[in-house]
């Protein structure tokens, strides 16, 4: 009778270390393994009374660089992935930093956080390993739509190097804490700034119809600046709409009123290139340390 006991015990042991496995490999393998092989693509001019850009001799890569174009790719993050990631990073209840103001929140992968650890720039416990590898996959195909399908980028931005060699091969820098979730509550705001890396590619997890306020906003190059002028444009893409724009650009997360809205940033350059620093915001973010 003990033994048959024991071997039950043993069973159920078995089973429910099944089932945990199963669970945490959730994750990547539950989700589409088919997906578009081509996207989407839309140019939004941040001046709205410019000339029509897609008439414009100049490539889109050298748009995104003087700060004159937005790039937004549709659907490049399923519905099911946006749903995963708000689940996991709200159920975390993660504390804010002394870098941040109230309403707003920043989660690091795990690279980044490390990064801003080595740095001692203080920084929020990072994501969980399901969405840290989720991330990277999702960078891995924003990268891939960069150079095949707007091979510009590549030229213009990164010297000629494929964006997706540039990620595989870690050559890559980023800005501090970053890539990152940002979660924005009611009274949450990211101030007017500029990333100063060669792009940035922001993707809302959050449907528009979650919250009230937010967005983003952006400034022209030909604006007096975000402390005289109203943007230029605010943008509230669908959720898993990407937003590829140039690190000369000013822009601003905008307040939440209601619900919460949650975002995936990444700015980055060739890891061999120097970025200017802002000093007017370092103090504020510590984006440029």
């Amino acid at each position: 009778m003990p033994q048959l006991v024991s071997s039950i015990f043993l069973s159920l042991f078995v089973l429910l270390h099944a089932a945990a496995t199963a669970v945490s490999a959730f994750s990547l393998s539950s989700f589409p393994s088919l997906l578009p092989s081509t996207y989407t693509i839309h140019e939004v001019p941040i001046d709205q009374s410019s000339p029509d850009n897609t008439q414009s001799t100049t490539s889109i890569g050298e748009r995104i660089k003087n700060g004159e174009s937005i790039i937004q790719i549709e659907d490049l993050v399923t519905p099911d992935e946006c749903k995963y990631i708000i689940e996991d990073v709200l159920r975390h209840d993660a504390e804010p930093t002394t870098l941040e103001k109230p309403g707003l929140v920043r989660l690091p992968t795990r690279a980044a956080a490390d990064r801003a650890s080595a740095a001692n720039i203080p920084c929020a416990a990072p994501l969980s390993a399901d969405v840290d590898n989720l991330l990277h996959v999702i960078l891995k195909r924003t990268a891939s739509v960069m150079t095949e399908q707007i091979p510009s980028i590549s030229e213009v931005l990164f010297d000629g190097e494929s964006v997706c060699r540039l990620l595989d091969t870690e050559q890559l820098k980023f800005s501090s804490r970053e890539p990152a979730i940002n979660i924005y509550t009611p009274g949450g705001e990211f101030l007017a700034h500029k990333d100063a890396q060669a792009i940035t590619v922001l993707i809302p997890l959050s449907c528009p119809e979650q919250f009230q306020g937010g967005g983003t906003s952006f400034w022209s190059q030909d604006s007096r600046g975000h402390r005289v002028e109203d943007p230029t444009i605010i943008l509230k893409p669908s959720a898993g709409t990407a937003m590829l724009f140039g690190g000369c650009v000013t822009h601003a997360g905008v307040s939440v009123e209601e619900g919460t809205r949650v975002v995936f940033v990444a700015s980055f350059s060739c890891a061999t290139e120097v970025s200017p620093v802002i000093m007017e915001h370092r103090d504020i973010y510590g984006d440029s340390l």
